[in-house]
């Protein structure tokens, strides 16, 4: 009976969360007075057909349209591009009433999707039904990004409180997806959830003393010059809560696997030693989950810190005090932090669940 109530509880929050997709996939966009807003182009598919010199004639796939013929500029990177490449084309629609088709890049939905299924294919040949489940849990991560988080700013919603239901039903609905319905994932629940709360804290503390400000690089100062609309101050706070997300959420399983595992092999241990074992746990991870940050945020911006380095620094006082690198530290160190103060908290959890012998309900 305990079961089905887990199962009775975990459908009550797919009910929860359909509700919310629901509100902000289908309240109206707001209307932005915006001039990029008013005359936005769209993106088609295409296939080039024949290249001469730097003139490529585009078969449009989208629709069945004829092909169109474009000449590539100076601006364009990628003039590469051969006979029988599917590329993204551009469509713009100018004021005499004639439309401008523009190569934007290589169409990457195939071979996204191809790389998708070898993903899957090497998660169910490797993690069985633990593979099937992560994998259903990427794309419930990645759904609920795009049709709570990104619809919030189209219908003009509080994007903070769009990333707080966000990261509370990824974590409601994926932990117990992929580790059970059990004290584990129970107590992984309650410790990530205490977590986001003092990570949101820890956000808004940082990000004041390093005094960020608005806009600390250059996506952010096109998003207000193009769309003042938008509160850009939530769109900064939200982006560097999120990226502790998945290390909090790590962090926590691991204690809370390594405690209840612990227990299984000595049952005897009491509060303090299965609160000094989570700890311990917690200490050994703590600087390789740092490590996994920095390295995952240094490589996703290495690009521009090559190109700042090469054009613009003299030393390292310059190099951290640009407000990218800025930026990009204060998230390392809010994630960081996070982590450091989730260990003793997930202990604490995990440990008073497994040794009081809590019952879930």
């Amino acid at each position: 009976m305990k079961i089905k109530k887990l199962y009775y509880i975990y459908g009550l929050f797919w009910i929860i969360a359909a509700v919310f997709v629901t509100y902000y996939m289908f309240t109206p966009s707001i209307n932005t007075d915006s001039n990029i807003a008013d005359n936005q182009g769209q993106y088609i598919k295409g296939q080039i057909v024949e290249i001469e010199n730097d003139a490529y004639t585009v078969h449009i796939l989208d629709g069945g349209k004829n092909a169109v013929k474009i000449n590539l500029s100076d601006l364009y990177f990628n003039e590469d591009y051969k006979k029988g490449d599917k590329v993204s084309l551009y469509l713009t629609h100018l004021e005499d009433g004639n439309i401008q088709y523009d190569i934007a890049d290589y169409y990457h939905m195939n071979g996204l999707i191809f790389v998708f299924v070898i993903f899957c294919l090497l998660a169910l040949l490797i993690a069985r039904k633990k593979g099937l489940f992560s994998i259903l849990s990427v794309v419930i991560s990645l759904g609920f990004f795009y049709l709570i988080i990104l619809n919030s700013v189209k219908i003009g919603s509080s994007l903070i409180l769009a990333g707080l239901v966000y990261v509370f039903l990824i974590t409601i609905l994926t932990i117990p997806l992929i580790h059970g319905f059990n004290k584990k994932s129970l107590s992984a629940i309650f410790a990530v959830n205490i977590g986001y709360v003092i990570g949101f804290i820890i956000t808004y503390v940082f990000t004041n003393i390093v005094q960020i400000g608005n806009t600390p690089s250059e996506e952010f100062r096109i998003l207000f010059s193009q769309f003042p609309e938008v509160d850009i101050r939530q769109v900064l706070i939200v982006s560097l809560f999120i990226g502790a997300v998945g290390a909090l959420i790590d962090v926590a399983i691991t204690i809370c696997s390594a405690i209840f595992e612990g227990m299984k092999d000595n049952p005897e241990l009491n509060f303090i030693r299965v609160y000094k074992l989570g700890m311990s746990v917690g200490k050994d991870i703590l600087g390789s989950m740092i490590n996994t940050l920095l390295i995952a945020y240094v490589s996703a911006s290495l690009p521009f810190l090559v190109l700042m380095t090469l054009a613009k620094f003299n030393n390292i006082h310059e190099f951290l005090n640009y407000d990218f690198v800025a930026l990009e530290l204060s998230r390392i160190l809010i994630g960081a932090a996070s982590i450091v103060l989730l260990i003793p908290i997930t202990s604490v959890i995990a440990s008073y669940l497994i040794v009081k012998k809590i019952r879930l309900f």
